[in-house]
């Protein structure tokens, strides 16, 4: 078989899943994976062989598609602010929604002269420990803490942010007060460092639960609903605890950065209490939308 017949098998048998340019795009993303190439031999060799050894891995790969197993499962990674972040079931896919959270947040730490100082950053609801890993590739002094209630998440994220001395990663329950966590000492002493967090940046659950049918069955039937959904008589449970954490563990000129539902930037924005928090505001995303929330604790 040659790139171009495996390009072409590839968006017949996803066809009921993904139009045809991003059927494409997945078959070059197996290629390069599965058979080490570079992405643009389909293109200037069209008619090159792929390696008979390679052709089983291949099969396996387009069936396992075809059943609507995301590609970033398949394959055991996404391409996220320039790293390779593992992740498999369990823990969310990134998106590029949240790498603009990470060069938002990253802009804040550069344009307070803070991104060779060492600060302490909090991932909070963390994941697959994308923005934690991401951050701390950008500003090698900071100390990272990263936080989940899911155990998956929390072995995921050891992968892709190593732990160390420097980095720390816990359980923590963001909908318990902090008498209610499960005994650690690593979430003891994250209750104990009020006041001492340079930034707190988030990526919560927000989905409501009656957009779910609007989702492609590769999100809804794979990816962790804990990681996705809070209920349509609660959307913003989530913001409310993290302004409370905000407010307890920032310090003075620290910042929050989250990323939010587009129906509900300002009602998201309204939790941030002016007693608190200055320069509190909404950016839009590069689709004009309503994607991240920013507050700034008073001095």
């Amino acid at each position: 078989m040659v790139y171009k017949e495996f390009i072409e098998l590839t968006k017949a048998r996803l066809s009921h899943l993904y139009p045809n340019e991003e059927g494409r795009a997945i078959a070059v993303r197996l290629l390069e994976h599965f058979c080490g190439i570079n992405s643009y031999m389909p293109l200037v060799e069209p008619f090159g062989a792929i390696a008979p050894e390679y052709l089983l891995r291949l099969e396996s790969a387009l069936q396992q598609l075809a059943a609507a197993r995301p590609l970033q499962y398949v394959i055991g990674y996404q391409e996220f602010c320039g790293l390779k972040i593992v992740v498999r079931e369990g823990v969310l896919i990134p998106r590029p929604e949240t790498e603009e959270l990470v060069l938002a947040a990253s802009q804040y730490l550069i344009d307070s002269a803070k991104q060779y100082a060492t600060v302490n950053i909090l991932d909070a609801a963390c994941g697959s420990g994308c923005i934690a890993a991401a951050l701390s590739a950008k500003f090698p002094n900071a100390s990272l803490f990263a936080c989940d209630i899911s155990s998956d998440a929390l072995e995921v994220t050891s992968e892709n942010l190593k732990p160390s001395s420097q980095h720390q990663i816990f359980k923590y329950d963001l909908l318990k007060t902090p008498q209610e966590q499960a005994p650690d000492l690593l979430t003891e002493k994250f209750v104990s460092m009020q006041g001492q967090f340079d930034l707190i940046v988030s990526n919560p659950p927000y989905v409501t639960e009656s957009e779910q049918k609007m989702m492609r069955p590769n999100v809804t039937e794979y990816e962790p609903h804990l990681a996705l959904f809070v209920p349509d008589y609660n959307p913003l449970l989530f913001y409310k605890a993290l302004a409370s954490l905000a407010e307890s563990h920032l310090k003075p000129s620290g910042a929050i950065f989250m990323e939010i539902n587009e129906q509900f930037g300002r009602q998201t924005a309204e939790l941030f209490n002016d007693d608190y928090f200055a320069e509190i505001e909404t950016i839009k995303d590069l689709f004009g939308k309503d994607r991240i929330v920013k507050a700034i604790k008073k001095c």
